[in-house]
């Protein structure tokens, strides 16, 4: 984690920024001329998140206090503040958010002499700081509010290394950032707010904002699918926080999602941090479970804990059944497993998630909120197929998109209408998704799936693929 100074943390943008830093686990420290208005700010914070590691102390010992540093005070003050803290900014990433308003005429632009607002902290501090202008064009209240924010950072730097820095920390908290040149180009987003401004008035729009929007320049590159391993997770657990230690690994990687990417999520680790453990020690056997044990070649305990998490046990053979779960999936052993749980615990299983879908939900809102895009989700496991050997990535659970895609009444390359071509898209994902995840010892929970093609729902869940039970072919 990251530690993080906010000169005028105290203010709205710079309370905002301290709210989102420490809920995304980060080192925060709110300063202000006053000390006991900076201590106040944090405690508020800190009230408000429970465990937020979080202090207030005055400009100067903040600014010595964070490894990265944001500037948020009113531009009446900018230059005041940075002779104060000067030398405790030495060697550091300054991220300053100053825009030069000079009440009452906020909704003109008035850039200073010097051409920006951030050319004149660069006189101040010298070459000694890295100074990044970024934030001038997000609202307060859109960091406040808790929501996915739909706007873009502008950052402008001399330094490309201190903005891809400051990039993958805002990414922690729901920013995409482009790097738009040279700190001289700080004077178009500071010349921008006062832009944005006359469109909120104008136009009756809360806190309105820049989204860059495009597509490559090679069409054909476009058009391909690339995958995406989210490495560097540590060995989860019950109770982890799997969104944030998510969008960490992707900051560490250096990797920023995007709009329309899908995120692939292994079972295991969905169950895992969901507390999905059991102890074969702890279940409690009846009659009939036992019955089957014999036929199935499988302890009692295991039998036991497949006709819990299912609706119909649909086929026993020796070393597997076959049933539907709960969730209407049919699968061996309802998904039952004991690969990749910890050893000192091999008589531990793993069930699937209590509702993949509910689950899937879960994990869509977290990520986009702390990313600000609008991603899918899926929630895999390795499943076995009819007529065919092996296993393949498929999905259990799902949201934000259809997980079919209905091609009836396309055409085919010779104008023939398609007349049942429905394409399995969420498996299909899964299946590509589970290339870089692995099933043995890869250690590489999730994926990222970029340039598919699928259709966004909001109110999408897995029954869709499923087959009625009216319509098997073999039940």
């Amino acid at each position: 984690m990251t530690a993080c100074s906010i000169l005028g943390g105290a203010g709205a943008l710079g309370g905002a920024l301290a709210l989102r830093l420490a809920k995304a686990g980060h080192d925060v420290w709110i300063g202000s001329r006053q000390r006991e208005k900076a201590l106040d700010a944090a405690h508020a914070i800190k009230a408000r998140l429970k465990c937020a590691r979080i202090d207030g102390a005055e400009n100067r010992e903040a600014a010595a206090r964070g490894e990265i540093v944001f500037l948020t005070v009113p531009y009446a003050v900018q230059a005041e503040t940075l002779r104060l803290v000067a030398p405790q900014l030495a060697g550091k990433i300054l991220v300053d958010a100053t825009v030069p308003l000079r009440p009452p005429k906020v909704g003109t632009v008035q850039l200073p002499a010097a051409g920006a607002a951030a050319l004149e902290a660069k006189a101040i501090l010298g070459d000694g700081v890295r100074i990044v202008s970024a934030l001038q064009t997000i609202g307060a209240e859109k960091l406040a509010s808790g929501e996915a924010i739909e706007c873009d950072v502008l950052a402008a730097s001399d330094d490309a290394d201190a903005v891809e820095t400051v990039a993958r920390l805002l990414e922690e908290i729901g920013l995409r950032t482009w790097h738009v040149g040279p700190l001289a180009n700080a004077a178009a987003a500071e010349a921008l707010t006062s832009v944005l401004i006359q469109i909120n008035r104008r136009y009756k729009i809360a806190q309105s904002g820049v989204r860059i929007t495009g597509r490559a320049k090679n069409a054909e590159a476009a058009r391909g699918v690339s995958v995406h391993a989210v490495e560097g997770l540590p060995l989860l657990g019950p109770g982890d926080d799997l969104p944030a230690l998510l969008l960490g690994a992707l900051g560490k990687n250096g990797f920023t999602l995007q709009d329309g990417d899908v995120l692939v999520v292994a079972q295991k680790a969905v169950s895992k941090v969901e507390g999905r453990q059991v102890r074969l020690a702890d279940v409690v056997v009846s009659a009939q479970s036992r019955a089957i044990a014999p036929e199935a070649d499988k302890p009692a305990e295991i039998v036991e804990l497949i006709r819990g998490e299912s609706d119909e046990l649909m086929r026993v053979r020796p070393g597997v059944i076959i049933a539907r779960h709960k969730s209407g999936v049919v699968a061996a052993n309802a998904g039952i497993d004991a690969s990749n749980v910890a050893p000192p615990e091999a008589e531990t299983v793993l069930l699937w998630p209590k509702d993949p879908d509910a689950s899937a939900r879960r994990i869509r809102e977290a990520v986009q909120w702390g990313a600000g895009v609008r991603i899918a989700v899926i929630i895999s496991d390795s499943l076995g197929r009819a007529w065919r050997l092996g296993t393949t990535g498929a999905a259990i659970g799902v949201a934000g998109m259809k997980p079919l895609r209905d091609r009836c009444g396309e055409t085919d390359l010779y104008g023939r209408t398609l007349q049942a071509t429905i394409v399995a898209v969420a498996d299909e994902i899964a299946a590509a998704a589970s290339l870089v995840m692995g099933e043995a010892a890869e250690g590489v929970p999730a994926a990222i799936v970029r340039g598919a093609r699928y259709e966004p729902c909001e109110e999408s869940d897995l029954r869709a693929l499923l087959r009625p039970r009216e319509e098997d072919l073999f039940p």
